[in-house]
């Protein structure tokens, strides 16, 4: 919702600079307190210009696109792509496989976030209109997926501050030759800068840097499955503090979505080929 009001004063190139540029501002006190240095070796370099380049400039650029031209409705539909997107490139690039119960679960998880999304009623899916703006956060979702891959390759040595702070100065060192015009603004106030820092502090430092140590602790697909509650947060959120309503239909689609992320996250307690090898043996 803060970035569909940001766009709408700025555009999108500018976005990422004001929303990293915040962010690196603030990581770097945490960062010097924590972990006394910010240095990394040499041999990490390309991986965090790339982490760089697609978690925060790629994915950001199309993001903050698709807002100009499509609804956030449509951007949170097609975001629910992600966890599908980190599992294909963790399957080709770090050669992760997914078991018959896993993909049932991200299945039976992805049904139940179009439930939360649609209140319900699976028959607005029909009458969603695409546009430019969809292929853009499709792209963005592409993105996301080969950021969350090289952040787990990148973690195995580098702690998570360490990784967010200099993929965020990677990236905006990358998206910056998209500003020889300058930045442009229309109608900005008060309102436009605490969304600004809210996308800075709470979305970016907080939220970047807890997704980098959960892809660090239990890897990037299993990490993946929990951006399945974001639709259902946001349902939650907009009960309590926009006083929208939560009917039966976004309860049972979030009881679906915890099943699946339950079964995925989850070992089964019973295999039935490790029974009957036991029994052979």
């Amino acid at each position: 919702m803060a970035g569909k009001f940001l766009v709408g004063h700025t555009d999108h190139v500018t976005l990422i600079i004001i929303r990293w540029g915040i962010a690196v501002i603030v990581l770097l006190p945490f960062l010097l307190w924590k972990e006394k240095t910010i240095r990394f070796q040499r041999k990490h370099f390309w991986l965090l210009v790339g982490m760089g380049a697609t978690g925060i400039a790629l994915f950001n650029f199309f993001m903050f696109l698709a807002l100009q031209y499509t609804s956030a409705d449509n951007v949170g539909l097609i975001s629910t792509l992600n966890p599908i997107s980190i599992a294909i490139f963790s399957f080709f690039i770090m050669r992760d496989r997914l078991s018959p119960r896993q993909v049932t679960a991200m299945i039976v998880s992805f049904f139940g976030i179009l439930v939360v999304l649609t209140h319900g009623d699976l028959e607005k899916l029909v009458s969603l209109e695409g546009n430019i703006g969809d292929i853009y956060m499709l792209l963005a979702v592409v993105s996301w997926g080969l950021y969350s891959v090289l952040g787990k390759k990148v973690m195995a040595e580098l702690s998570p501050l360490v990784t967010t702070f200099w993929a965020g100065i990677f990236g905006n060192i990358l998206v910056l030759p998209f500003l020889l015009d300058g930045m442009q603004f229309t109608d900005i106030g008060p309102s436009f800068w605490i969304a600004s820092l809210y996308t800075g502090i709470g979305a970016t430092v907080l939220g970047m840097v807890f997704w980098n140590i959960g892809v660090q602790k239990v890897g990037s697909t299993k990490s993946g499955m929990f951006l399945n509650f974001n639709p259902i947060f946001t349902a939650i959120l907009a009960y309590f503090l926009l006083g929208e309503t939560m009917g039966i239909g976004q309860i049972f689609g979030a009881l679906i979505v915890i099943v699946g992320v339950y079964f995925f996250t989850t070992k089964p307690a019973f295999s039935f080929t490790k029974q009957m090898t036991n029994k052979a043996s």
